[in-house]
């Protein structure tokens, strides 16, 4: 994969491959473990527009509205070539914000399940000066709503929300503010999760 080369640690600040090893226990090599905070500041990007990184730290970069169209483009070659995104990075001269993200989950879908993923959640305070906006193609709407009021709007069956998500959303819903949420992190175990079907409730 990609995110996970030899080369990542030049694309991100504030941790190397052996500081991420240390967080996502069980990830060898370092680079791989490095790899999935990539991943996720790409994905992120893809799929919601927001690009976790720095111009000069400490300050997030923001777009603003004479990038919007540069960075629409990028993002478009990005959905297309995931590998593209690591040259984006170093055309702009920016840095990833790999420091900025927390380690929070980590589930695999159930041995039954066709279709597998084994899926490590990160949490971060969102940069201002940009906008989330979804993709149309693995995200299909955005709103901006509370972890409570996800949850709310779940129970009235007024938001489809899959297992694993609401299961992170109902820890996050335990939290007052971001920053109490990225708190919580620190020192935490995260254990990996996989559900198991029962075949006789599904009938």
């Amino acid at each position: 994969m990609a995110d996970c080369g030899r080369d990542a640690e030049g694309l991100c600040h504030g941790i190397t491959p052996q500081q991420a090893q240390i967080i996502i226990d069980g990830a060898t090599p370092p680079e791989r473990a490095l790899g999935f905070f990539v991943t996720a500041i790409r994905e992120a990007f893809e799929e919601a527009g927001i690009l976790l990184a720095y111009r000069e730290s400490p300050d997030l970069m923001a777009i603003n509205e004479d990038e919007k169209t540069r960075f629409s483009q990028y993002r478009q070659q990005v959905q297309k070539d995931p590998s593209s995104f690591a040259a984006m990075v170093r055309s702009e001269g920016v840095t990833l914000a790999a420091d900025r993200l927390f380690y929070f989950a980590h589930w695999i879908t159930p041995e039954i399940v066709p279709i597998r993923f084994d899926t490590r959640f990160f949490v971060a305070a969102a940069p201002p000066g940009q906008e989330a906006l979804f993709d149309a193609l693995e995200t299909t709407d955005s709103l901006w709503i509370t972890p409570q009021e996800v949850l709310e709007k779940r129970r009235k069956d007024e938001l489809d929300v899959p297992f694993p998500t609401f299961c992170n959303v109902k820890t996050l819903a335990e939290f007052s503010s971001v920053d109490e949420v990225i708190s919580s992190t620190v020192g935490k175990e995260v254990p990996c999760i996989q559900p198991l079907l029962d075949m006789l409730s599904l009938g």
